[in-house]
């Protein structure tokens, strides 16, 4: 969380500085939504699945009980969508550089509005279909779902919403890695134009390829969960607590990928910690 949170305090700045690029400048909301949304998670989904661990039964209520699990996977695939945007916005400054200066901050935060609508409506039924239960003395926070709809539902989050988003980020970084591979060779840039433009798309490409690497063991196995109820096994329920604790830590993965790899970064933080009080 601390490095989220210092990812914040030096893109901020950089959101009203006119001597940063142009595309540096447009994707830096995007950036930043990716870091609160990051932060809200570290600071309320986090805390109440600890207290989950801690107690043997849910004593956190009714409204943290639905919120919890909707909330976690709303930011999930806002989060995912934010860096399909930065993909996209890439591909777009590197293959149609001339096509970015009709882009402007605000149509970035009417994208970044969008995506939290839209992913907002694929927990609907999470919200829906959480609830509290009383069995004997002890209460637990289950999912009411049918296992067909838990399993139709599911299936189309993989197929509809993440499956063809992460082709197309694919399909991005691959013409940007083609295209300034030629580039490189014909030597039709700069050097450091190029320099910048790989460092950017490195980062970024870090940045999905952790995303995708340290959370589909985490759908997997709750999709094998709900697909076969394997969860009261000793070796399921051993896979489901690693794969959670896998996928959380790739919220620390964005502020150490940005602050290794990113000179800009390095200096703002620099900046940053040498600022007086």
């Amino acid at each position: 969380m601390p490095g989220n949170v210092l990812l914040l305090l030096v893109l901020i700045p950089n959101l009203r500085r006119t001597s940063v690029s142009h595309v540096t400048h447009l994707t830096g909301p995007l950036l930043v939504n990716i870091a609160v949304l990051d932060l809200i998670f570290f600071l309320y989904d986090v805390p109440v699945m600890l207290g989950n661990v801690i107690f043997k039964d849910w004593r956190l209520g009714y409204m943290v009980c639905i919120s919890h699990h909707s909330l976690s996977l709303w930011i999930i695939f806002a989060d995912f969508y934010s860096m399909l945007a930065v993909s996209v916005l890439r591909y777009v400054a590197v293959i149609h550089p001339t096509r970015t200066l009709s882009i402007s901050q605000k149509h970035i935060a009417w994208a970044c509005m969008s995506i939290w609508v839209l992913c907002f409506l694929f927990s609907i039924p999470l919200w829906m279909y959480y609830t509290i239960v009383k069995v004997g003395e002890e209460t637990y926070c289950v999912n009411q779902m049918t296992k067909w709809h838990m399993t139709l539902y599911f299936r189309l989050l993989g197929g509809v919403a993440f499956l063809p988003p992460m082709l197309l980020m694919i399909l991005c970084y691959s013409k940007i890695i083609c295209a300034l591979w030629v580039r490189r060779t014909l030597g039709i840039h700069t050097a450091s134009s190029l320099q910048v433009n790989k460092r950017a798309t490195i980062i970024a490409l870090i940045t999905v390829v952790a995303f995708v690497v340290m959370w589909i063991p985490y759908w997997l196995v709750i999709f094998l969960t709900w697909e076969d109820g394997l969860l009261s096994t000793a070796p399921m329920y051993l896979a489901s607590n690693l794969t959670t604790l896998l996928a959380y830590a790739n919220r620390c993965v964005n502020p150490i990928v940005c602050f290794s790899l990113s000179s800009q970064y390095q200096a703002g933080l620099r900046k940053l910690l040498r600022r007086p009080g």
